[in-house]
């Protein structure tokens, strides 16, 4: 693992990336590495999706890849109503989904337990707040099922950024990460620093590269009273102190607020953030990024009335 973030910090992304290519096709090739396709995984695709309270978005995210996914592997961790409406949605449009519970904060532990149930060969990435474009199911089958199934892959793409609400970017627009990879048994995620992290070997993954962004990742838009707990509350040490006094998270961000800007009004304290964080932000060009998913449009007009 340490060779392999000094190599990424020496050769950078792309270097990684021709490092990678070279390593696996000469290790598969030779017999040192089992081919992917010796595998015992049924040939499709597995959604990995982590959720914890995260009501806002889940249902269009997962609605967004219906066509894509032959099945989601849903990690939960909520302490709200997330998981009733995860099921409602899987009843309603008969998803082929199974959920596990899972205590909260270990998201690593939570990865691996997703890649230990997945049952397909490949696995998506795939989080609450992440809206597919109507064109990934065409994208994606389309360039793996031209793939050499003998090597393994990380497919990495674009994903627009959205902050604050759906009509403004966020400053560095675009969010590039493997979302999809085959599956191996040697995969497994590690914590690096604050951040969970997919280990897979350089001798066996190839990296892809997908030139379009293939979805929207709503970064921070959310539901104004979540905003406000979060920005009330993100000193950690300082809210740890006021929960071990009983204290809900509502009640410790209510505390807060009334200290710092005389008033309890979490919805009010919420807009007002969004109004701050949106002021200097570019704004989403439909001319440059395309439309809104139907999907998307859709949820927000039933759920808020607005007009995206």
């Amino acid at each position: 693992m340490i060779f392999r973030v000094f190599v990424r910090k020496i050769l950078g992304r792309k270097g990684t990336f021709f490092l990678r290519n070279v390593l696996s096709h000469i290790f598969i090739k030779s017999g040192f590495v089992e081919p992917a396709n010796k595998v015992s995984k049924a040939n499709g695709i597995s959604a990995m999706v982590l959720t914890c309270n995260d009501p806002d978005w889940i249902e269009p995210a997962l609605l967004s890849i219906k066509d894509l996914v032959d099945e989601y592997v849903v990690i939960d961790s909520s302490t709200d109503e997330t998981p009733e409406i995860i099921m409602g949605v899987k009843e309603m449009y008969g998803l082929n989904l199974r959920m596990y519970r899972t205590p909260p904060g270990d998201v690593v532990k939570a990865r691996n337990l997703g890649l230990r149930k997945a049952n397909y060969k490949w696995i998506l990435i795939w989080d609450s707040d992440f809206i597919a474009k109507p064109e990934i199911a065409r994208e994606i089958k389309k360039l793996i099922y031209g793939l050499d199934s003998k090597y393994y892959y990380l497919v990495y793409w674009p994903m627009i950024k959205l902050c604050g609400d759906l009509f403004h970017l966020c400053r560095e627009i675009f969010h590039v990460e493997h979302w999809l990879y085959t599956w191996s048994p040697k995969l497994k995620y590690r914590r690096l620093g604050m951040h969970d992290s997919l280990i897979a070997p350089l001798t066996m993954y190839k990296a892809v590269t997908i030139n379009k962004p293939l979805g929207y990742h709503l970064v921070t838009v959310r539901n104004p009273v979540k905003i406000a707990i979060k920005r009330l509350t993100w000193k950690q040490r300082d809210a740890e102190e006021l929960l071990k006094q009983g204290l809900s998270i509502e009640e410790v961000a209510k505390k807060k607020a009334r200290k710092l800007y005389n008033t309890d009004d979490l919805e009010e304290l919420g807009r007002m953030f969004i109004a701050e964080s949106i002021s200097n932000l570019p704004c989403y060009d439909k001319e440059i990024f395309g439309d809104y998913p139907y999907i998307l449009k859709k949820y927000v007009k039933e759920r808020y009335g607005i007009n995206l």
